[in-house]
């Protein structure tokens, strides 16, 4: 099946930046998981950060939350310290909060811009 929506990564310093955008189908939410973990291997031996920015993602359905929340408990296991999340809609956030049990020791923010959830990662020593 064809990929619906779409998503960019930047890796900068040892902090993955997740952009996503429209509204994702499950082979959209398996190849971002691909390629996130392609990077966030390389950051595995020392505490990293993610953040992740939904303003502009439609969400998905359900099929989409299983990727991710395998990618999580990878991340849980592999050194992720802090995650921040950018996002415009409750609804974004819940979908969020579902997933982040995965990261039981990952400190979670919620943040409205992107500039703010860089300056929170900063004073964690990241970006």
């Amino acid at each position: 099946m064809k990929q619906h929506g779409s998503y960019q990564l930047e890796l900068r310093d040892r902090t993955i930046i997740v952009r996503f955008t429209a509204a994702w189908n499950r082979e959209t939410a398996e190849s971002m998981c691909r390629d996130f973990l392609e990077l966030a291997q390389t950051l595995a031996a020392k505490p990293w950060a993610c953040l992740v920015d939904l303003r502009d993602w439609g969400l998905g359905g359900p099929e989409v939350m299983e990727p991710i929340f395998e990618v999580n408990h990878w991340c849980a296991a592999n050194n992720q310290q802090f995650e921040a999340v950018v996002c415009s809609k409750q609804l974004q956030q819940f979908f969020i909060q579902q997933l982040h049990t995965a990261l039981p020791n990952t400190e979670s923010r919620f943040f409205e811009t992107e500039a703010e959830a860089l300056d929170w990662l900063n004073d964690k020593g990241f970006c």
